[in-house]
């Protein structure tokens, strides 16, 4: 079994971002942004990424017809905004998963999104967090070299939202309700909303 990294490239330029990936070995980039274009950094839009990737014998896919936070489906909204767990449940997503599974089993993958922070994006509270059988492979690749692991990253959702109770008042499998609950409660906070008609939509996740 491979490693599965997730990446933001916000803060970042192409030089820097290859050299994270390289110094984590990594092998496939999977881009999981809906709509896979940046205005404020095209070197990030598709075309020019793939190719300063593979100039770094770095491969690129996307997956963001799949992985994305932002589906066409209207099933997967409630009103204007979509939910994770509708996400989930939709035969793409899970066939992307399943892409990741097998990719991993030989290579070296990451994640990438535009957010510095996988907190604020969908790559960890969506896509990690439905991949409990992997989360043992999973790390998050920080702008500064910090890597943290899935396990670190649960620790300080939990931190973020104080969703674990007090000790004196916790009963077995306290810790699994804090979590589920911090990731609801974040995954709500930064979930795709559709924009009004007279507001610029901003980067795509």
């Amino acid at each position: 079994m491979s490693k599965l990294f997730t990446i933001g490239y916000s803060g970042l330029d192409s030089a820097g971002f290859v050299k994270l990936l390289q110094a984590n070995d990594v092998n496939v980039v999977c881009d999981v942004r809906s709509s896979p274009y940046s205005t404020y950094k095209p070197d990030f839009s598709r075309g020019p990424f793939r190719a300063f990737l593979n100039e770094s014998d770095i491969k690129y896919a996307f997956m963001g017809d799949q992985l994305g936070a932002r589906p066409k489906d209207r099933t997967c909204y409630v009103g204007s905004q979509a939910t994770y767990e509708r996400i989930a449940a939709t035969q793409p997503f899970k066939k992307g998963l399943e892409r990741l599974r097998l990719g991993v089993k030989q290579l070296n993958l990451a994640l990438v999104c535009s957010e510095r922070d996988p907190i604020e994006c969908h790559r960890a509270l969506l896509i990690c967090r439905n991949l409990p059988d992997l989360r043992t492979v999973i790390s998050h690749i920080h702008t500064d070299g910090k890597i943290e692991t899935q396990d670190q990253f649960d620790e300080r959702l939990v931190q973020y939202h104080n969703s674990a109770p007090p000790p004196l008042f916790r009963v077995p499998k306290d810790w699994e309700k804090s979590v589920s609950l911090a990731y609801e409660r974040q995954g709500r906070a930064i979930a795709y909303r559709e924009p009004d008609n007279d507001k610029k939509q901003g980067e795509d996740e």
